[in-house]
């Protein structure tokens, strides 16, 4: 019996559109499956003594070319590897697969190549081989069909490769949630490569025809290795990976390397990145010790999908950019609600990522077309950059509006909002996240600060900066009827967790106009957030923990994670007794897999519960927290990427899913530094 460790486990994973996942314990049970739900058929196979076993993909579908399925032994999960093995026949089979993602190498992050390593022991002969559908290279969407694929097969230094993509290549043609890129070229590497038609491959698993000459039209990428020990490589390049503003970007690595390059630096490489990885590990493994194994199972059930819910490219400056994918909640690009719960990992590891997500925010804020004296939500919809898209006016009467109705599923592309002059009016203000937003960016301006010690960053944009501390000062301690983090949850005003941070927010830029020599001004912000403060700890004193908000009763409760940065960066607005206070009554609304996210509802967010869990300094408190999360990992019945947000009683998901904001459970670890 293989123990189950997580809801789904990450294969191949590099970035939204190279990110393929197993959605079961037993590889060869199921079809391997995108990060969305999409079937990319692909096989792994084993011949000895004129047998045929499948490890990888579903074994059935090959039963009736006499393929019989491997017996798996095992799986594990590591910070970037996923572990298996398998009983062949005579042969004892070790399969990991790789995706190399440590935030703290931009240049591994972003090489575009994940691998398969394998291990066979035993008597007698045996092959190895994976083969690669075409649909790897397309979307299926419902209005689509008769895809056709082109490829062929190279020889490299010292293996082979075999590639294909679409006839014809649209760049950036769709930008959308739960959707793949319909452009660019998947690589398949090994001893032996080539493309084999349907047939062929039939004939190929029964142990007859291994003349791979392509005649058929459902095209597979073929890989063989009769070598005990070795590699599979696959890669994607996807020629243009972002619209930003105007300017088409490649991927970073792909910026100064081809593919080729890419895929011959790791099949030679290898054992140079998988000690890498290995050091990054033994680091990680050190500073989860005091928070135990299960906070450990949880951190690598988070960074793969964090780290590669993203995309690396560098703009005309040369500066990063880190975009995200906001997946399965609306596909947006670089949202400000994303990064900031996100944040603790690339704090932790590499805060020039956190301005990378930042950077687009900075520079649409500017543009003559954002109306508002407050940040944005997003820039687009990935992977385009072209203005904000969250909260358009699109009904009838307004000056920017969809002419016909969009079929469900089908694929789009957005208009350059950010070409709009001054005065277009295309954003409804109901329907933004002000303090929300403003108080985002000025917690991570600090935080960048305070773990990397650059003031120079802020600096550049203090003007901005200035306009959004003033928006929090006048709205954020009792804020007007409006969406925050949680903007599923609808519209609320008064909203106390918003309120705290706001004062976050305040203190916070108070300390980065202290840091850019400013100490008057800084001395009068930082009184302004004291006095904030100490309104919201006399309502906490009152009741003896916050309500939900300023006007409700203390029946009432929400978790009030945005006491965490307060704590992190060290602001000493409120004092540890306040946050255990907060942490307790979290605690006494627990259910099976965590805290209700506030009393409207049942369900909860995991990044939250790992950002209340901060909040204390008992370790029995902080695991309790940690241990449902854990629990939600092992016992949710739907098979998919780590969801955010999920019932609390039943670890139902609510409709999120493979996204980015999992890297916010890093943030005990963010508890360790000195500021804190």
């Amino acid at each position: 019996m293989v123990e189950r460790l997580l809801p789904a486990y990450p294969l191949f994973v590099k970035d939204p559109n190279f990110s393929l996942w197993s959605q079961g314990e037993l590889l060869n049970e199921s079809h391997v499956k995108s990060w969305w739900g999409e079937e990319k058929k692909i096989f792994g196979v084993v011949r000895t003594e004129g047998r045929t076993y499948c490890f990888l993909g579903d074994g059935a579908e090959l039963s009736g070319c006499g393929v019989e399925k491997a017996v798996q032994t095992a799986l594990s999960v590591t910070a970037f590897s996923t572990d298996y093995e398998f009983e062949a026949g005579k042969v004892r089979l070790k399969i990991r697969f790789v995706s190399p993602l440590p935030p703290d190498d931009p240049e591994l992050l972003s090489l575009p190549v994940c691998y398969m390593e394998y291990e066979m022991e035993g008597d007698g002969q045996a092959q190895l081989a994976l083969f690669v559908n075409r649909g790897i290279a397309y979307n299926k969407m419902p209005d689509q069909s008769g895809h056709c694929v082109r490829g062929g097969t190279v020889n490299l230094k010292g293996f082979q490769c075999a590639f294909f993509g679409l006839r014809r290549q649209l760049p950036l043609s769709n930008n959308g949630d739960a959707m793949g890129a319909d452009w660019g070229y998947f690589y398949l590497s090994g001893e032996r490569a080539c493309i084999l038609d349907e047939a062929e491959l039939t004939a190929w698993l029964a142990g007859g025809c291994t003349d791979f000459a392509c005649v058929g039209e459902e095209r597979y990428l073929g890989s063989w290795n009769s070598a005990r020990k070795g590699a599979v490589l696959l890669g994607y390049d996807d020629l243009v990976s972002v619209d930003y503003f105007g300017t088409f970007l490649k991927g970073y690595y792909l910026e100064n390397h081809t593919i080729i390059e890419a895929l011959e630096t790791v099949y030679h490489n290898r054992g140079v990145i998988n000690e890498q990885l290995a050091v990054f590990e033994r680091g990680l493994r050190e500073r989860c010790r005091e928070y135990g194994e299960e906070y450990l199972s949880v951190l690598f059930a988070s960074l793969r999908q964090s780290v590669g819910a993203h995309k690396l490219v560098k703009n005309r400056r040369g500066e990063l950019l880190f975009l995200s994918k906001e997946c399965c909640s609306n596909g947006c690009i670089a949202t400000v609600d994303v990064s900031y719960p996100s944040a603790p990992l690339f704090l932790l590891y590499n805060p020039e990522l956190v301005k990378g997500m930042m950077r687009p925010i900075l520079e649409f804020a500017k543009m003559p077309v954002w109306p508002f004296d407050f940040a944005p939500h997003d820039v687009g919809t990935y992977p385009a950059c072209c203005g904000q898209v969250y909260g358009l006016k699109t009904g009838e009467g307004s000056r920017f509006r969809c002419l016909l109705k969009q079929q469900e599923g089908t694929e789009e592309t957005h208009f350059p909002l950010y070409l709009l002059p001054e005065g277009s009016d295309v954003y409804d203000e109901k329907q933004q996240m002000p303090v929300e937003e403003c108080a985002n960016m000025l917690i991570l301006f600090l935080a960048c600060y305070r773990f990397d010690g650059d003031i120079g960053f802020f600096s550049k944009e203090a003007a901005l900066a200035g306009n959004w501390v003033e928006f929090l000062v006048k709205y954020g301690l009792k804020p007007a009827n409006q969406l925050c983090t949680d903007d599923f949850a609808g519209h609320l005003k008064n909203n106390l967790n918003l309120a705290i941070k706001a004062t976050v927010g305040i203190a916070a830029y108070a300390e980065l106009i202290r840091g850019a020599g400013d100490g008057r001004t800084a001395d009068e912000y930082r009184r302004i957030a004291v006095e904030y403060a100490g309104e919201i700890t006399a309502l906490g004193e009152k009741y003896g923990r916050l309500p939900l908000t300023w006007d409700s009763d203390e029946t009432t409760f929400s978790l009030k994670y945005n006491l965490a940065f307060d704590r992190i960066l060290g602001l000493g607005l409120f004092s540890q007794a306040f946050r255990e206070r907060e942490a307790d009554s979290c605690l006494a609304k627990m259910e099976r897999f965590g805290v209700p996210l506030d009393s409207r509802a049942g369900y909860t967010k995991s990044d939250w519960l790992i950002w209340t869990a901060s909040l204390t300094e008992n370790a029995e408190k902080r695991m309790r927290l940690v241990r449902a999360v854990a629990d939600f990992l092992r016992e949710s019945s739907d098979r998919v990427p780590f969801a955010d947000w999920y019932e609390s009683t039943n670890g139902e998901m609510k409709g999120f899913r493979a996204r980015s904001v999992q890297g916010g459970c890093f943030i005990l670890l963010l508890c360790c530094f000195p500021q804190c």
